[in-house]
């Protein structure tokens, strides 16, 4: 197909979650992309986090972009929190793939429910090591040699960090953090805020959707970002996913102020260090942070797959603990020592701007009701 010579601006989709038969919605924005940029070589970024899914689901898509890609667009891949298992064959796909420095890889043996006769038991299980063998063949390939086959098929709960993604090949490159400043433009702020758990949640998928939007908007060029927070915490990767789009607001040239107007517990301390070093952090006088240890579900299973489990939480945990080391007064022996106490650690906001969390802020005064 003839496209045209000129580069256009790329149209940015953001997926958060399990990529199964729910996922129809997405599916139909690619679809509609097609339709819509036929004839012209529009570049398309998928911004991703996604805790595994439904292998033919996955292979769907994978066609899909082969279309996509046929067709003269680049495709482009952004991992923000974490890809899992099969959804790594959606970032193989792509033309580029980009991960943030908090975002990570994991990768495990396929989980298998089956029932019926044997003659049905023999061909389900046939039919998913034929789907592991495409996922296997997918990241063999995409390292360019630097996997072998029977590598990548013993893994078990294999967590790969940014750099070690880089550094086998599977992703192109690990985005940088923004350590200096970001100048502040004298344009409106835009606000938006957000009040509850980083979950499997309706709002926060709806949060990330808009700032996404957002920020692909040429009309919001430099115009600063104000995050009004209240949270008491979530699971890793919904969290670390919008860590993730805030660090890219930044990346774009977007002055971002954290305001932490409630509370800021578990995983939601975090969010001070996305603007430590290049944006701004207001922590209200009434707001309470909290830090503690990684709480895990249950875990079941023979002794190597907990084993493995844990290894998987540990890698996760150190590396977000390496994020809060950025505030001066958590140095790594501290955090090393309240990752030890059988209790959460509340901090006052005043302690909180006492370890340099962020600059502490204080209601106006309030008028007298005497005055006139």
């Amino acid at each position: 197909m003839e496209t045209s010579p000129f580069i256009l601006h790329r149209q940015a989709f953001i997926f958060n979650g399990s990529m199964n038969k729910n996922m129809g919605s997405f599916l139909d924005l690619i679809t509609e992309f097609l339709e819509l940029n036929a004839g012209n070589n529009r570049p398309l970024l998928l911004r991703l986090t996604s805790s595994g899914g439904v292998p033919e689901q996955i292979f769907g898509l994978c066609g899909l972009l082969r279309q996509v890609r046929a067709e003269g667009h680049e495709v482009q891949v952004h991992v923000l929190g974490q890809l899992c298992n099969f959804t790594y064959a959606v970032a193989a796909e792509a033309d580029h793939v980009m991960i943030e420095p908090t975002g990570s890889l994991v990768f495990g043996q396929p989980f298998v429910t089956t029932s019926g006769s044997i003659a049905k038991m023999e061909a389900d299980l046939k039919l998913q090591d034929n789907l592991f063998g495409k996922l296997v063949k997918a990241i063999v390939d995409r390292s360019g040699g630097k996997l072998t086959e029977a590598e990548v098929r013993g893994w078990k709960n294999k967590h790969i960090t940014a750099q070690e993604a880089f550094q086998f090949g599977l992703v192109d490159e690990v985005l940088p953090t923004i350590t200096e400043p970001v100048v502040k433009a004298n344009l409106p702020e835009q606000s938006m805020r957000f009040n509850g758990s980083f979950s499997n949640d309706v709002e926060v998928f709806n949060e990330q959707i808009w700032l996404n939007s957002w920020l692909e908007d040429s009309k919001n060029k430099d115009r600063p970002l104000r995050l009004y927070l209240t949270s008491w915490g979530g699971t890793v990767v919904q969290a670390l996913s919008m860590y993730g789009l805030l660090c890219e607001a930044q990346r774009q040239g977007h002055h971002l102020t954290i305001h932490i107007v409630g509370e800021a517990y578990s995983c939601a301390l975090w969010f001070p260090m996305c603007a430590m070093r290049s944006g701004t952090v207001l922590i209200d006088s009434l707001a309470t942070l909290m830090f503690h240890p990684p709480w895990m579900s249950e875990l079941s299973g023979d002794l190597d797959t907990i084993r493995y489990q844990l290894e998987v939480d540990k890698g996760v945990f150190n590396q977000t603990r390496a994020l809060l080391s950025l505030a001066p007064g958590l140095t790594p022996e501290l955090l090393e020592e309240w990752s030890k106490e059988p209790h959460d650690r509340y901090l006052s906001a005043q302690e909180a701007a006492d370890f340099g969390l962020g600059k502490l802020v204080f209601g106006p005064p309030r008028k007298s009701r005497l005055q006139a």
